[in-house]
């Protein structure tokens, strides 16, 4: 209904008039302004009021907004409250069913209360294991890769060298570099002599090797002084290195080195400057001494020739040169029995009046060190004005060691005395590392530390350098073979510990642990060099009893994944070629059944297959496979395409198998047959049908229900586990044999064909078996069976 302007005026006129006449109310008279300022202080006094309500009513307001009905939604909400469980109330003891009914809901509420905190309590000590476990194993990679001598002191190379690719190595690239190739080589044929029981002449393997790569002397000079040292020495074991007696006649070992070497320096020395050294006369020691005093000091003094001959090793040259001087004396009776480092205690006590009474300050430097050498006496004394070299300090300090050893040493004070110990305390203390400058110069420190017989420590040094590490690999396991190195109890030690066994300051290497670190680098690249470094490692176990060579093997094949490459291969007749691993004398089946298990626990399925194949365990192939099928026969994918194909291909070598496990085995094959034929096309469902009934796990026929249900209770969880899916392909195919058959027979009034009843017979069969399965389904898998079967009833 439509109103004009003028009928809207005339009613507004005639409500003011009625206004205005209505003498009982007063007439109010406000401005916009004054009206929104009564309006906030309405406001404001409800506001208080409102608080809880507000956010309702604001809610309220944005769902109507959106088109939600407001008020049937909060019924909904009224009837999700009322449904939580709520405590239940104890009836009374003559109220039995309500007793029994409050019984019944308390055990339940304890037991899923119970449950939960149990279920959330394991699965917080699982996650905390797991990130324990995890950031045990990389704080291990960590230290190791850090190389550090303890887990709270490491050192890292100031100068980091890019790794050298050789890309000529068995036709890819290595990260071994030529010299280390070269080391592994030799590595390779000592495993070899080993296995067949012959001795191997490694450090002179190493020694041509080390010529060949043409390496500067400070290197040269520490495999010479490891040379000297395996030549001359072997322990049965390590500890009788610290015999006093051994280590006596190491460090003889160690003085004739150090005198070799500085009678190659005279040599040196006087060919580069032969117009001064005057050469002439008899060929030997005491003309060499003669000229190089020539050359280095222009000093015709007795003394620096007898000096000289005693430090070129030849004291018989040191006895000439007093005797054409003319001296007579108790040093002639020294020099005489110098080669035992023995004489006569009175002649060493003589020798040591003589110095105490007067030469200890004469001016000839070569007497007083002379006297110093001979009677063994004022040993702290540095004699800085000669010996210049850390090669000539040492060489004092090991002389003293050696006369403190022989007859006489029980009339000496405590300042004339001086053991290794002590000399290898002043190495590793009041010098150290920075005096050597270890970082810049790690050889030179290293050949100081095998001088003192801390072997152990001078390979940490070498070890701690990447430049150097191959040489101080190489050093220990030749010093190693010997019995010479003194190794860490369990390989989980830093490189360098101490035990109590062992006398101050020597330490305990930590073998396996440098190996593992050094071949890190190329174990995936040259996997077949890591496996010679890590059978040397065979019979050393873990705290858990393990062999390192098992261990280091499982782990090498999980990083390399060069499964052929060290394990071997299968033939099609299910004959195992041979890998790496089949050189060695150990037992292959155990090292694959461990790979097989850490590739199973990170659920690599398909590599675990393929190693408890290698290891002829078919239980456990059956067993992973069987799962595998089991989890992907419904999606008709790839995944689903390949472990099908993979299982084909392992069938026939199963016969051996577990009976159980391949009869299982053979059903999920078929069930994959059966899936197949169900995603072939309606050409295919009636084989899919005879497949299905010929499996005997579906009834087809009422009188086989009760048979397949006591059936269904035997089977594995595996295949119980495809139940559902397979009943649901049954009734898809029932549904559409049946639409098929209702649209090509001729049908009577009320009735179907034959064929269709014969189909809803078995849909009803199928039904009727689905619900008396003891086993709890998905919840969508009735609701789809009664999808299907709902055309299909009268």
């Amino acid at each position: 209904m439509s109103i004009s302007f003028a009928e809207l005026l005339q009613s507004a006129e005639q409500l003011n008039a009625d206004t205005a006449n209505a003498a009982s109310l007063p007439r109010v008279h406000r401005n916009l302004g004054q009206i929104a300022e009564a309006g906030e202080r309405l406001w404001m006094k409800t506001a208080a009021m409102a608080t809880d309500d507000s956010a309702d009513v604001k809610a309220s307001i944005l769902l109507g907004s959106r088109g939600f009905d407001v008020p049937s939604m909060a019924q909904k909400m009224e009837t999700l409250k009322s449904t939580t469980i709520e405590p239940t109330e104890i009836s009374p003891v003559t109220d039995i069913q309500g007793f029994l009914k409050g019984e019944r809901e308390q055990a339940l509420l304890g037991a899923i209360i119970e449950s939960k905190n149990s279920t959330m309590k394991s699965a917080s000590q699982r996650h905390s294991q797991a990130l324990q476990q995890y950031w045990e194993e990389e704080k291990e990679r960590v230290l190791s890769a850090l190389l550090g001598s303890t887990k709270s002191d490491f050192h890292v190379p100031v100068d980091i060298q890019p790794l050298s690719v050789n890309s000529s190595y068995w036709g890819k690239d290595s990260m071994m570099t030529q010299d280390e190739i070269s080391f592994a080589d030799v590595i390779g044929r000592r495993n070899d002599a080993v296995i067949a029981g012959r001795r191997y002449p490694l450090i002179d393997e190493f020694m041509n090797t080390i010529h060949e790569f043409g390496e500067s002397k400070a290197v040269l000079d520490c495999w010479e002084l490891v040379e000297v040292l395996v030549n001359s020495c072997c322990f049965d074991d390590p500890l009788l290195r610290f015999k006093p007696s051994n280590t006596l006649d190491l460090t003889k070992k160690s003085v004739e080195y150090l005198e070799k070497g500085f009678q190659q320096f005279v040599q040196t020395t006087i060919c580069g400057h032969l117009e001064q050294a005057e050469l002439g006369g008899v060929p030997g020691i005491m003309e060499l001494a003669s000229s190089y005093l020539s050359v280095r000091t222009q000093d015709s003094s007795v003394w620096g020739l007898v000096y000289v001959c005693l430090r070129c090793g030849s004291p018989a040259a040191a006895l000439q040169a007093l005797q054409d001087d003319g001296y007579e004396g108790e040093v002639e009776s020294i020099l005489e029995n110098w080669a035992n480092i023995s004489a006569p205690s009175a002649a060493r006590d003589k020798v040591r009046q003589l110095y105490y009474g007067g030469v200890n300050n004469c001016n000839d430097p070569y007497k007083r060190l002379v006297f110093s050498i001979l009677g063994g006496c004022d040993i702290e004394r540095r004699h800085g004005d000669i010996l210049t070299t850390v090669q000539d300090y040492l060489w004092l300090k090991l002389v003293h060691v050696l006369t403190c050893s022989s007859t006489g040493r029980d009339f000496r004070s405590n300042k004339d005395k001086i053991s290794v110990a002590e000399v290898q305390e002043h190495v590793l203390q009041e010098y150290g590392e920075n005096h050597f400058n270890s970082l810049q110069s790690p050889y030179l420190y290293a050949l100081v530390l095998l001088l003192t017989g801390l072997y152990e420590s001078a390979i940490e040094v070498l070890y701690r350098n990447e430049e150097s590490r191959a040489n101080a690999i190489h050093m220990a396991l030749t010093l190693h073979s010997n019995g010479m190195i003194n190794l860490s109890t369990t390989p989980h030690q830093p490189v360098l510990s101490e035990s109590d066994e062992d006398p101050s300051p020597h330490k305990r290497l930590n073998l396996t642990r440098i190996i593992i670190g050094y071949t890190r680098k190329f174990a995936c690249s040259n996997p077949t060099s890591a496996l010679n470094y890590y059978y040397i490692l065979h019979g050393v176990h873990n705290e858990e009893g393990e062999d390192m060579f098992t261990v280091c093997i499982a782990e090498l094949i999980q990083e390399s994944k060069e499964y052929q490459t060290l394990l071997g291969t299968l033939d099609s007749s299910g004959r195992k070629t041979k890998g790496a691993i089949d050189r060695f004398n150990v037992n292959h089946s155990q090292i694959i059944s461990t790979v097989a298990e850490a590739s199973e626990k990170r659920g690599c399925w398909e590599e675990a297959v393929t190693l408890y194949e290698l290891a002829h365990n078919y239980d456990k192939v059956l067993e992973i496979l069987n799962e595998e099928l089991s989890r992907k026969l419904m999606p008709n994918d790839k995944a689903h395409e390949h472990v099908n194909e993979i299982a084909i291909n392992v069938e026939p070598r199963t016969t051996n198998a577990n009976t159980n496990l391949r009869k299982q085995f053979l059903l999920l094959l078929d069930l994959y047959k059966f899936h197949k034929l169900y995603h072939s096309g309606n050409d295919k469902l009636e084989e899919a049908l005879s497949v299905i009934s010929r499996l005997q796990i579906i009834p087809l026929q009422q009188e086989t229900i009760n048979h397949r249900v006591q059936a269904f209770k035997s089977f594995s969880d595996e295949l119980r586990r495809c139940i559902p899916d397979i009943l649901i392909m049954v009734m898809s195919i029932l549904n559409k044999l049946y639409k098929n058959a209702s649209k090509s027979g001729s049908t009577l009034y009320g009735a179907q064909n034959k064929q269709a009843q014969k189909i809803r017979d078995q849909a009803r069969v199928v039904m009727r078996f689905a619900g008396m399965l003891p086993y709890s389904m998905p919840g969508d898998t009735h609701a789809q069976l009664s999808m299907l079967d709902a055309p299909m009833r009268y």
